[in-house]
């Protein structure tokens, strides 16, 4: 369900122009005749403060990018309200709203090169020294070398540089991004979220960032919104998302690697929950106190959290098999088998340790990172 929270707190490196952005029950529907309506963003509710950065993240077909296009003034409003500051903007033309797109598709003017693209929106404006604006973006993007250059004779990772600049120069009160990283090389994907990050915080753009790679918006955003089937799932921190999920979507969609998911009976004994996995594999204790014994539940354990230990070392949790161990450098991940059970348990192990397919383990981990969630809808059990 869409929920609202409490920016974790107020950015301090802001201009006065940063305002903050509030969407209201906010709906899109497309409706065409002989056709089923659909409803691609579902009532959502979302209060940015000033100098906030927000990422939208989902997968493909969520209504993030449907979001940030009713924003801009792109796509009409079906209902609901969307305000910067105090200003009702849901009816108004995209020219009138003062806001700054970088759209994943570039939208270049071909004819034109880098530097012009640029200056363009500028001029139109008469801004006073847009020269120079465009300079210092330039310079912070390491995009001199292609100023003289048009569209055409650029990677599709140059032009989605030039599009983010094109977005930034404008120093807008509220900036959007759709995707702004996903065509640049890994390198160099890493060092412009860096520097946008750095940007963000220096300029104080309020702004949202539309993308499906989690990586990017655990390390961009102060708050992230999760989004699925045009619903916002869970709005808080990165913290907050990753180790307070809302509900098994949000589990499994951050997180890397993804969350393990197994099958479960609670069992309560003297105040304390445990949960019996597989026939007679062991059992987790964990920190839900509101599940009613004999409850088959959905339990998450999240890699991370879980650590193995030899068979017969007197460990408490599941007994399991090693199907494969990955080494991976930084750490291993032991992939492991449950006796009658279709579902592994993956273990991120530390960097010195290793074992052997075949090798009897128990997997344990600690209760409070036990998480369980409803069988049938998947909301968190607490």
């Amino acid at each position: 369900m869409s929920t609202t929270t409490e920016a974790p707190h107020k950015p301090t490196a802001g201009p006065k122009t940063a305002q903050s952005l509030t969407l209201a029950d906010l709906v899109k529907t497309y409706a065409s005749r002989g056709r089923e309506q659909v409803t691609a963003v579902k009532g959502i509710d979302l209060a940015i403060e000033p100098g906030e950065l927000v990422a939208l993240l989902g997968p493909s077909g969520c209504g993030k990018t449907t979001t940030l296009r009713m924003i801009a003034g792109l796509e009409t409003v079906t209902s609901g309200s969307i305000k910067i500051g105090d200003r009702e903007v849901s009816q108004l033309p995209a020219s009138k709203r003062g806001i700054g797109v970088g759209f994943e598709s570039y939208a270049l003017y071909p004819p034109m090169s880098v530097r012009d693209n640029l200056l363009y929106g500028l001029k139109a404006r008469k801004v006073k020294g847009a020269e120079k604006m465009v300079a210092s973006i330039c310079d912070r993007l390491e995009m001199n070398d292609m100023l003289e250059l048009r569209p055409a004779g650029l990677s599709s990772g140059q032009k989605q540089r030039v599009a983010l600049a094109r977005a930034l120069v404008r120093n807008p009160p509220v900036l959007l991004l759709d995707e702004p990283l996903s065509h640049l090389d890994a390198s160099a994907r890493q060092r412009v979220r860096r520097e946008l990050k750095v940007l963000q915080r220096e300029f104080g753009y309020t702004t949202i960032v539309v993308t499906h790679d989690q990586v990017e918006a655990l390390s961009l955003a102060d708050r992230l919104a999760v989004m699925d089937a045009g619903v916002v799932q869970q709005f808080g921190t990165p913290d907050e998302v990753f180790d307070d999920p809302a509900n098994l979507f949000v589990a499994e969609f951050v997180g890397e690697p993804q969350i393990n998911v197994i099958r479960g009976v609670a069992k309560v004994t003297d105040g304390k929950t445990r949960v019996e996995i597989g026939a007679d594999s062991g059992s987790l204790e964990t920190g839900v106190t509101s599940v009613a014994d004999g409850t088959r539940v959905t339990v998450g354990i999240r890699p991370q959290d879980c650590s193995l230990s030899a068979e017969g070392s007197g460990a408490e949790g599941i007994s399991t098999t090693v199907a494969y161990f990955e080494h991976l450098l930084e750490f291993g991940l032991a992939t492991t088998t449950v006796a009658g059970m279709e579902e592994g348990v993956v273990v991120q192990t530390p960097a010195q340790q290793s074992y052997e397919p075949e090798q009897k383990v128990v997997v344990s981990a600690p209760p409070e990172r036990v998480y369980l969630f409803d069988v049938e809808t998947g909301v968190r059990l607490r």
